[in-house]
């Protein structure tokens, strides 16, 4: 680390030279009528903000050559954000077009240019939640429709994993290392300090990074490059949370070269849009810099987001039946009156980054950032212990169950129809069991543990930048990052019982006299823990990463070019911390460290038709290391790899073309994808071993290709016609081979074949379409209208259902071997969206409302995903034995956004 750095001084020391004063001037229309807008706040890297004449127009001097991200606000308009590279001299940037509208407020419903966070990501079990990249510009309508429109169906472009985005902040990666998903939970509420940004779409090139195949977006937080300014918003709706207030200062560049922005925010919620759940979320943000002289620039920020809120789950068709609420919710239930959750994600991850901007020359940039994070993420369930099965929708507890029994089926029918309790958690019951186990001198029968996956990570960035001439721009940086992520659970609360032991219950029943095999921990057998204690499994995940990477772009009056490449180094390995009994010898202590080096190479071309029409064409080929969370086959009791661990294969490709005119701008995209060798972990409860399990998967191998479309035209200066679609075909193209791991080790691991080879990839529509009106007044009212319509999305399916055990007994030509091996296809359907909003100035206040209206009809019917059971009837083959799961869309849900900056 230390001859890095000292490398990196001695490049910038040997580059240096006295850079040179610029100047940049422009004009800013209105894109519906091309009409100036005076009054705008510009702003270009950490100069004073400067506004727009009464013709629009601008003028900043003083600047310094080089790349800058010009900023330009206005309450009526969206935000503008573009990095530029500023040349010695005049700079002039001709018409810049501003979209009209206020930019969205809600993060329930967060757009970062190329990355897309929709209405559930707070909803996921990740912290990151797998909604895929956005590709191309924030004003490209497809792009729009992707970030907003789609979102409510959990819509991914092009079917791609939201591992294959790349999000920085101040240049750091801020995906999570073990899931590759970006972090949102990390700067959930900080809306308005996580607006500044440059992103770049799929495969194009960037300043900051090699990109990824999805898109890659650097959030800055500068705090140079805040407008001065203080800003107070309120939020009322009626999803996930029902109120939100935040507030942000910022004082801009001051003439003693510092510059501060503070933001904070509280969100939340007695109860959400589902019953039972509840949302108590804050966040805080401080952002400090020193300008310590024209090349020397020190910057701070330091954020976090505490929240805690119930969760939701998915239920069967037959239970949202005999509730009659598609909504319904089985993790609560009422104690003493009151409503209680057993399923409560709480997550705190502050992080800090420590930036240095160092401007070398007129030609030359070098920005490097250092970051350390450290949190707590942790998710509470109930646990039980030779007692009955607490949840209310268990599959013992419906009618369906007592199929063969039409009396008892009917009662229990009307037991459900007729008494409330029968759908909700018992908390009463489960202490009145743990009081009689307590006066019996046993452990508790029930307890509330939380699961922990806490996070530390030190990151360290450099990146150069580099004009040789007009035409040609060089880029370059390092990344290296120390991660260790420890997994481990806790009692949260031992419900009225007076104490849990750390033994396998399975084991227990499964190794009859084998005290050894039965313990969690062989280092402190037969453990009593009460509240607070670790106990179950303790391990930790450490992996080690180093990037080198470099972009070169050329440019020519009708064509750019441009190629990259990176070389990245990975390692990881497992640490126990208790001896289980099952493994003494692969579980406690430092595993084999695993070493991983890939590479990757992409390169592109935009050929100008006219100034009007563009064909561009991009390419690539990289190779990923393979998971550390998808590489041990059992990593809660032992260390042992899947086998053969081999990196991942991507080769992509995309054609588009591109029309720009005053009344009509459309881009029409195709794409294909291919990728191998990857893999995916599933633990469930398996039937036929009667214990937990996991279910690791190698060898997969996919296709994504599809076509992208989105237009719109100008009917009037005021009123637009907007259209947008897409279809895809993403499709499984292996048989992939699986490792069964069976945790309470009652027999050895086996191996199957998946037979999913042109399964369609589940979990997103692969058709998708939007027709949009949109209305802007010259007094700054502005309305939008959305028609969208999806189809062609299947539910995630048990993989153990396509294998020849599952169909094994059944002769041919059954019926039955359809039923059980074809995928789920989910009805499509349809969403009428609205939205009004009115920006006012009165004095020096500026007021901005919004009103937006999902699913406006309130269609209920929409089912945005959900899974097939991994349990399976083996013996009978019944698959109404354990029936897919659902979630449906929110009906008809509104965000109201009332902001005053003064």
């Amino acid at each position: 680390m230390k001859r890095i750095l000292l490398l990196t001084i001695f490049v910038a020391s040997v580059l240096f030279a006295h850079s040179q004063n610029a100047s940049l001037k422009g004009i800013v229309l209105s894109s519906e009528n091309k009409e100036p807008v005076p009054g705008a706040d510009v702003q270009a890297g950490a100069q004073n903000t400067v506004k727009t004449g009464d013709y629009g127009d601008f003028t900043i001097t003083g600047l310094t050559a080089g790349r800058v991200t010009l900023i330009i606000r206005h309450g009526s308009f969206t935000l503008y954000s573009v990095a530029i590279d500023v040349k010695e001299g005049a700079n002039d940037l001709g018409t810049i077009y501003m979209q009209p509208g206020v930019t969205p407020d809600s993060d329930e419903n967060e757009s970062i240019n190329v990355v897309s966070l929709s209405s559930m990501d707070f909803e996921d079990e990740n912290k990151g939640q797998n909604t895929g990249a956005v590709l191309h510009s924030s004003n490209d309508v497809f792009n729009s429709s992707a970030s907003f429109v789609f979102s409510a169906m959990r819509f991914r472009p092009r079917g791609y994993d939201a591992d294959l985005s790349t999000v920085y902040m101040n240049g750091i990666p801020v995906n999570d290392p073990e899931s590759g998903f970006p972090s949102w939970s990390e700067w959930g509420g900080l809306n308005e300090v996580m607006r500044n940004k440059e992103g770049y779409a799929g495969l194009e090139p960037s300043g900051f990074s090699f990109g990824n195949i999805g898109g890659s977006t650097n959030i800055i937080t500068r705090a140079s490059l805040y407008r001065k300014q203080k800003k107070v918003t309120y939020s009322l709706t009626n999803r996930s949370y029902r109120q939100r207030i935040m507030g942000t200062y910022s004082t801009g560049l001051m003439e003693n070269g510092w510059a501060f922005t503070v933001s904070a925010s509280r969100r939340w919620a007695e109860e959400g849009y589902v019953e039972g759940t509840f949302y108590d979320a804050y966040s805080y943000f401080v952002a400090a810099e020193r300008k310590i002289n024209a090349h020397h620039s020190l910057n701070l920020t330091i954020f976090g987001a505490p929240a805690k809120r119930g969760m939701q789950g998915g239920s069967t068709q037959e239970v949202y039946d005999l509730v009659d609420n598609v909504y319904y919710n089985p993790n609560w239930g009422l104690q003493n009156g009151e409503k209680r959750n057993a399923k409560v994600r709480d997550i705190h991850e502050p992080r800090a980054i420590l930036s240095h901007y160092f401007t070398i020359s007129d030609k030359t940039d070098l920005t490097t950032s250092a970051s350390f994070m450290y949190g707590s993420y942790k998710t509470s369930s109930l646990n039980w212990y030779d007692a009955a099965d607490p949840r209310p929708d268990y599959y013992r507890y419906l009618p369906s169950y007592q199929y063969e029994q039409p009396a008892i089926m009917q009662l229990v029918t009307d037991n459900w129809l007729n008494d409330p309790e029968m759908s909700q958690i018992n908390w009463e019951e489960m202490y009145q069991v743990n009081y009689l186990s307590n006066g019996e001198g046993k452990q508790a029968k029930y307890i509330l543990e939380d699961k922990h996956s806490d996070q530390m990570q030190i990151d360290l960035t450099s990146v150069i930048n580099h004009r040789i001439n007009d035409k040609l721009k060089i880029n370059g940086g390092l990344e290296l990052s120390s991660y260790t992520g420890s997994h481990y659970k806790t009692i949260n609360d031992l419900l009225g019982g007076n104490y849990w032991v750390d033994i396998d219950q399975f084991a227990e029943r499964d190794f009859i006299g084998d005290s050894t095999s039965l313990q969690n921990d062989l280092n402190d057998p037969n453990r009593q823990v009460t509240v607070g204690d670790r106990y179950g499994y303790d391990y930790e995940i450490h992996q080690t990463k180093a990037s080198l990477w470099g972009s070169a772009t050329y440019t020519l009056p009708k064509l750019d070019v441009y190629a990259a490449a990176s070389g990245n180094f990975m390692s990881f390995y497992r640490e126990g911390n208790m001896m289980n009994g099952r493994h003494p010898e692969n579980s406690f202590g430092k595993s084999e460290v695993q070493d991983f080096i890939n590479y990757g190479v992409k390169a592109g071309a935009t050929y100008k038709i006219t100034g009007r029409q563009y064909v561009s064409i991009n390419a690539a080929y990289l190779t990923k290391p393979p998971k550390p969370g998808t590489s041990y086959l059992s990593p809660k009791v032992k260390d042992d790899l899947l086998p053969d661990l081999t990196s991942e294969t991507i080769m992509s490709g995309d054609l588009s073309y591109m029309v720009r005119y005053p009344k009509f701008n459309a881009r029409l995209s195709v794409y294909q994808t291919y990728m191998e060798d990857q893999t995916e972990l599933n633990s469930f409860y398996h039937d036929v071993y009667r214990t937990y399990v996991n279910y690791l998967m190698k060898g997969i191998n996919k296709s994504l290709h599809g076509i992208e479309f989105g237009s719109e035209y100008k009917v009037t200066p005021e009123f637009s016609v907007l259209a947008a679609g897409a279809y895809g075909e993403y499709l499984y193209t292996s048989r992939p081979e699986a490792t069964i791991s069976v945790e309470n080790s009652s027999v050895n691991d086996t191996t199957e074949t998946v037979y999913i080879k042109n399964f369609f990839i589940p979990g997103t529509p692969q058709l998708a379409g939007t027709i949009g009106l949109k209305y802007f007044t010259k007094k700054f009212w502005f309305f939008n209208l959305n028609f969208n319509y999806y189809d062609k999305s299947y539910l995630d399916f048990n993989p153990g259902r396509r294998t020849e055990r599952a169909i094994y007994m059944l002769g041919p030509g059954d019926t039955a071997i359809a039923n059980i091996t074809e995928p789920l296809k989910l009805d499509g359907g349809y969403t009428i969206d609205f939205s009004v909003g009115k920006s006012i100035r009165y004095k020096n206040y500026f007021i901005s409302i919004n009103l937006t209206i999902n699913n406006l009809l309130d269609n209920q019917e929409l089912v945005s995903g959900g899974y097939e059971q991994m349990r399976f009837d083996y013996e009978f083959k019944r698959i109404e034995k354990f029936p897919p799961k659902f979630f449906y869309a929110y009906g008809r849900n509104y965000f109201l956004n009332v902001a005053v900056r003064f």
